[in-house]
């Protein structure tokens, strides 16, 4: 009588692709490189976990400074038929903190649709519930 096979212990594989991130060389001179970890250490973190968080940072407030519009700018751009639906923009900007409300909480599906309407120069509905990328300008007024 064959035996089950057994439970391999430990994580899962992860899809090909998905088990490590991209390795960036970068050089530092020595003065530069005294000062980013003196940084991460301030901030109680490793070098390599201060560098990613600090070049995301600045990376998504280059991109983007903080209205939804713009917010709802980026993921469209990012699509090939530049269309989502309401339920996904918000989805994906909470996902990748793009923009917040006052009180903290997330865009809603309903505050996305208010915003479509406000910016028709921006975007329009091409069908219930589903926003397209009308111009991608970078001119964005608030």
């Amino acid at each position: 009588m064959p035996k089950p096979n057994a439970k391999k212990i430990g994580r899962p594989k992860l899809a090909k692709g998905e088990a490590k991130g991209k390795i960036v060389p970068v050089r530092l001179d020595p003065d530069d490189y005294k000062i980013v970890t003196a940084a991460a250490q301030a901030a109680d973190q490793t070098l390599s976990a201060w560098i990613r968080h600090t070049l995301r940072t600045a990376a998504e407030l280059q991109m983007f400074d903080g209205t939804l519009h713009k917010a709802m700018r980026i993921i469209l751009l990012e699509r090939q038929s530049y269309t989502a639906t309401t339920q996904e923009l918000s989805v994906e900007i909470e996902q990748r903190s793009l923009y917040k409300r006052k009180d903290g909480n997330a865009a809603r599906a309903r505050q996305i649709n208010a915003r479509v309407k406000k910016y028709p120069a921006l975007f329009d509905f091409a069908g219930p519930g589903v926003v397209r990328l009308v111009s991608d300008s970078q001119e964005l007024t608030d």
